[in-house]
């Protein structure tokens, strides 16, 4: 039997809706860092801030995007591919995560479901993970984090999802 190729995704944005409630600039005022640094995102400090984002992630919350899931379910059934999610979201979103892939019952497409445990730079975590799964694809929505990539992991093709669309379009 032939090796199944290995597809990365991103969680938010790319199989997830981001919340429909919150404008992109306060969506991005929240997660970046400040604006002087080169790549930096915000981890939340306060307990405040980790409770609001909990209540934000919750399924009824997030739908998901439906694509992008046709997609998915394309690839999985094809059985050519291995797909992986490796998502960014910190260790006090994990049971959020885990609720989110029972509720919609997307769980069976994905060989792991990888999330950010030990809370570090999502660009950094990205990067370990893709070359510790051997990822020959990635797929993310952040042009920042994917132009950070090309410059630090070979041999994997890196897909944008425009924010605009929700839908696969360019390296």
């Amino acid at each position: 039997m032939q090796n199944k190729t290995k597809v990365g995704f991103d969680l938010d944005g790319v199989v997830i809706d981001k919340p429909y409630f919150v404008p992109v600039f306060l969506m991005d005022l929240l997660v970046r860092g400040r604006k002087d640094q080169k790549l930096v995102y915000r981890y939340p400090n306060t307990a405040v801030e980790r409770i609001i984002r909990i209540l934000s992630h919750h399924p009824l919350l997030r739908c998901p995007i439906e694509k992008n899931i046709t997609l998915i379910k394309e690839l999985y059934k094809s059985r050519k591919y291995k797909l992986y999610v490796v998502s960014s979201r910190y260790s006090f979103l994990q049971k959020r995560t885990k609720e989110w892939f029972e509720y919609y019952k997307m769980r069976k497409f994905f060989e792991r479901i990888y999330i950010n445990t030990e809370n570090e730079q999502p660009h950094l975590y990205k990067e370990k993970m893709i070359n510790k799964l051997m990822l020959k694809v990635f797929i993310d929505d952040d042009k920042p984090l994917l132009n950070y990539l090309k410059g630090k992991v070979k041999n994997v093709d890196l897909i944008y999802v425009s924010d605009q669309h929700n839908h696969f379009s360019n390296k």
